[in-house]
């Protein structure tokens, strides 16, 4: 993703429903609303994304491409749209956020456990260029912590480019602590405690989204900007 150092001052925000008059009943919805007071819809990726992950890999730039898979990326092959889009929800989860006026799928974010490390799972995320630096990849990556929590995950790692210093910025901001070091690479971990909340399961899709605009209220002071550039690897 972009590594631009300036700081926006307009952020995508979650819509909540009200539940109760305690902030902390508060529970998150379906959506954000953008600046332009656009609205984008969470919900899981399936099978039927294929179209669409390809989709949102064509709107990424050559630099935002490498960044995501570590190397270059010219295009998405067929076994790997698969593979990125067959997700069981437990060991492998992804959240999409999809444009509401169009469908589009304009970010999405996954754990995909390891194989051989019981209770590990690589997190990552990918942003549409022109929508980079709203809070879009913040607020993936946010329900996929907590989804992959609830799923029974003990330990999320992930792996980024020591010059993605925005990437490192949103994952120390969640938690995560570098682990290692690999060339150009800097790989961090976040260790996670149980947890039954997760926003992005399947039992959420059909929830009706607040049509309640709390931006003000809920505006975070100072929201980091940033997009995820990191990537559980393809297999081979």
């Amino acid at each position: 993703m972009s590594t631009s150092t300036e700081t926006p001052h307009t952020y995508a925000y979650e819509l909540m429903a009200p539940t109760s008059v305690h902030a902390s009943s508060v529970q998150p919805a379906n959506a954000l609303v953008l600046p332009d007071g656009s609205r984008l819809r969470l919900r899981p990726l399936g099978f039927d994304d294929r179209d669409g992950l390809a989709a949102l890999f064509a709107r990424l730039s050559p630099e935002s491409r490498y960044r995501r898979f570590l190397s270059p990326k010219p295009k998405l092959t067929i076994r790997e749209l698969a593979y990125l889009t067959d997700i069981d929800h437990v060991h492998h989860e992804a959240i999409a956020a999809v444009d509401q006026r169009d469908g589009s799928i304009v970010g999405v974010a996954r754990y995909v456990r390891v194989a051989d490390r019981a209770g590990v799972a690589e997190v990552a995320f990918e942003v549409a260029d022109e929508l980079q630096r709203m809070g879009i990849g913040t607020a993936l990556v946010g329900r996929t912590v907590r989804c992959a929590r609830a799923n029974g995950i003990t330990l999320l790692t992930a792996t980024t480019l020591w010059e993605n210093r925005p990437a490192l910025a949103l994952l120390r901001i969640f938690g995560f602590r570098a682990r290692g070091s690999y060339g150009g690479e800097i790989e961090l971990e976040l260790e996670l405690e149980p947890s039954s909340d997760c926003p992005g399961r399947r039992t959420d899709v059909g929830s009706p989204l607040s049509q309640v605009d709390l931006r003000p209220a809920l505006a975070p002071p100072h929201p980091p900007p940033y997009d995820l550039a990191v990537y559980p690897r393809l297999p081979e």
